[in-house]
């Protein structure tokens, strides 16, 4: 395990150092397939997002990421707002109102701020957090001691945070799926209780692998695509009715 780990590591790293210009994938071949939008971590960049872009596009899903900014430095609040933004453009310039989102790491925590406090519910179909600390990690006192003096978002991740707390106790918008796919070796983001609101039985996997597993392996990929690909309730109801 541990040599896989530290595998996954120079993978993600590899990724990371291409950066954030990088084209939206819009190869379709799944009409009817929501796209999806990639929300990258803390000190990431949108390159550690394509290989979940590449497995996405090869599944015929269009692909968008979103850049956080310079290492990810800024407060979360400004981070989710700015993500709003980003899903209003999308729909201006390309008449797309439905996504299905994957908010890895710290990424996870402004998508959730999103839907939970800015509506962005209204755009996203189903939400996978990867790997996001929703109880908080105290592996951001490393951040703290290293760029708090100049980064909010830091301090907004310890568990102690007023930001964590807000986050989990404001209720799930009705009618949006999340689903927390996590990594048994995470050393970054602890494992989290589940957020409530979730079905734990069915949302609320563990996988084997460290944090940077979760980006760069095909389980944690699968278990992303069969979420976003399960029908919708009112899908099976019709596939029953019919059979009957």
């Amino acid at each position: 395990m541990v040599v896989r780990t530290l595998s996954h590591g120079a993978a993600y790293a590899r990724h990371l150092i291409r950066g954030n210009h990088l084209p939206g994938d819009m190869k379709w071949s799944r009409p009817g397939a929501p796209p999806v939008l990639l929300a990258h971590g803390f000190l990431g960049t949108r390159g550690t997002m394509q290989p979940l872009a590449r497995r996405f596009s090869d599944d015929g899903r269009a692909t968008f990421s979103y850049h956080h900014g310079t290492f990810h430095l800024r407060s979360l609040l400004t981070s989710a707002q700015q993500l709003v933004d980003h899903f209003a453009r999308l729909e201006k310039s390309l008449g797309i109102s439905r996504f299905d989102v994957v908010g890895f790491s710290m990424g996870g925590l402004i998508a959730l701020h999103a839907v939970k406090f800015l509506q962005a519910h209204r755009w996203v179909r189903r939400l996978a957090l990867l790997g996001a600390p929703t109880d908080g990690t105290w592996a951001g006192l490393l951040g703290v001691a290293t760029v708090g003096w100049i980064s909010p978002s830091v301090w907004q991740c310890l568990p102690t945070s007023d930001f964590v707390g807000d986050l989990r106790a404001a209720p799930m918008p009705p009618g949006l799926r999340v689903r927390q796919i996590h990594a048994s070796h995470d050393a970054l983001c602890p494992l989290p209780r589940p957020l409530p609101g979730i079905d734990p039985a069915r949302d609320f996997l563990v996988l084997p692998g460290g944090h940077s597993s979760l980006v760069v392996t095909h389980g944690f990929y699968d278990a992303i695509k069969e979420f976003f690909d399960e029908p919708e309730p009112s899908t099976i109801e019709e596939e029953t009715s019919a059979a009957e």
